[in-house]
């Protein structure tokens, strides 16, 4: 199963435990305290985030699509703003996780499904305080299913850093009642629950992530369900990851590994790199096994930063 350019590639290569990780338009879709494009300065900072593979897609689907917001949404991914210690941003096109026939695709470049099957998030974090930082970001669903419609969710959060090698998150999500389980597959995220990771790097190369998903006890299904993660990057331009979480509800183990490529940090100019590690090439493949049945998802993610 596949889906093309998604931000989720590097959050599900790590079981999902993303709640205290700071990223540009994943930790936007996970946890909007940590939304980053730049470090904190006086100076004014503009970035967008290009699909390189955008072309293909309007290429290869000519006719799948009825307007041109669907075109931009495969080569536009996002762009945010930098005021000091605010960031405001967004991210457009993310293709939902939660529909069967769009998932079961083997073309990677077939998007017949994408129309009205997206989300798009408008949102911004707030450094309160050296190692304080809050956020909050609406999410619009594009769903084509009796009938076309838009609804509206969102999700709040902050992260602390008691330690430089240290993170504390929280993200409270709340779905539209109509797509409540839109996350709960491969992402375990459901709707109206508290969310809470950390993450520690004993070394600066390694970063070592927990999530408990819905600590605050809804009965929403899933309670205190842990997510572990694991990050390393042994060279500048790779990233390699894996992660685990198993579904006790439906017995099932979740297993997931990837990679990120060319790193932008070592790329752009001093003043323009990131204070987090960032990839313009990330891809994920994501196991779930049960007594019953094997599922295999491949994520990909392909971003210029401009």
């Amino acid at each position: 199963m596949v889906t093309l350019s998604t931000v989720r590639a590097r959050s599900l290569s790590v079981g999902g435990a993303f709640v205290s990780i700071q990223d540009d338009l994943a930790s936007l879709d996970f946890n909007p305290a940590g939304f980053s494009i730049a470090p904190i300065s006086e100076r004014t900072q503009v970035s967008l985030f290009l699909n390189p593979l955008g072309s293909l897609l309007i290429i290869k689907n000519q006719g799948n699509y009825s307007d041109w917001i669907t075109p931009v949404g495969w080569i536009v991914r996002g762009g945010g703003i930098s005021f000091g210690k605010l960031n405001v941003g967004f991210l457009w096109g993310e293709e939902t996780l939660n529909n069967e026939k769009s998932l079961a695709r083997s073309d990677i470049l077939d998007a017949s499904f994408y129309e009205w099957q997206t989300n798009a998030s408008f949102g911004f974090s707030l450094a309160l305080a050296p190692r304080v930082s809050i956020g909050m970001a609406g999410e619009l669903f594009f769903r084509n299913i009796e009938k076309k419609e838009v609804k509206f969710g969102y999700r709040y959060g902050i992260i602390l850093h008691p330690r430089s090698n240290m993170s504390f998150g929280l993200c409270y999500f709340d779905l539209p009642n109509e797509y409540a389980n839109d996350r709960m597959v491969l992402e375990r995220i459901a709707d109206e629950t508290l969310n809470i990771g950390i993450s520690y790097s004993p070394w600066k190369p390694l970063t070592l992530m927990l999530d408990v998903r819905n600590v605050s006890d809804e009965g929403k299904g899933i309670t205190r369900e842990p997510h572990m993660g694991i990050e390393i990057i042994p060279f500048n331009h790779i990233a390699l990851r894996g992660g685990y979480f198993r579904d006790r509800e439906n017995n099932e183990n979740t297993y997931s590994f990837g990679m990120g490529i060319l790193n932008w940090n070592s790329i752009l100019p001093g003043e323009r790199s990131f204070f987090h590690p960032t990839f313009g090439l990330n891809a994920a493949m994501v196991w779930q096994q049960n007594d019953q049945l094997t599922g295999r998802w491949f994520l990909l993610s392909c971003i210029i930063r401009i």
